[in-house]
């Protein structure tokens, strides 16, 4: 009895931290890659993230991009994701990077003011939150 107590417990815990998630990011809410597991952000230029309901936008480095964005709690995926086409020699291994990580993006978290963006449990990036 005590097993599905705590197990009924958790559901509810994870499932209003899974609200939270949603409304908090969908609302118009801006944001800038400020962390990159593994890969060098470029110092000359920003990569943002712009949520709206079921749509994305920003800035990838050089070129902006825009996409689709479905949320399920925890769960996100950003899909059809498509971009102006200026190249941009400097940037373009890190640009063609950051729009796979948001392609592979199926789950996110938050806390405080930052975003955080993972596949599969791992961390692909870490937005902060913009003015």
């Amino acid at each position: 009895m005590k097993n599905i107590f705590f197990a009924c417990l958790l559901v509810i815990g994870l499932s209003s931290c899974s609200k939270d998630l949603d409304m908090a990011i969908k609302a118009n809410s801006k944001w800038m890659l400020t962390e990159w597991p593994g890969k060098t952000i470029p110092a000359n230029a920003q990569a943002t993230l712009n949520i709206n309901s079921n749509k994305i936008g920003g800035r990838s480095f050089c070129n902006t991009y825009g996409g689709n964005a479905v949320f399920n709690g925890n769960a996100l995926q950003f899909s059809q994701i498509f971009g102006t086409e200026m190249y941009c020699t400097e940037v373009a291994d890190a640009e063609t990077k950051f729009l796979d990580d948001l392609q592979a993006v199926n789950s996110g978290n938050m806390a405080g003011n930052k975003l955080t963006l993972m596949k599969d449990g791992a961390v692909l990036m870490v937005f902060s939150k913009a003015n």
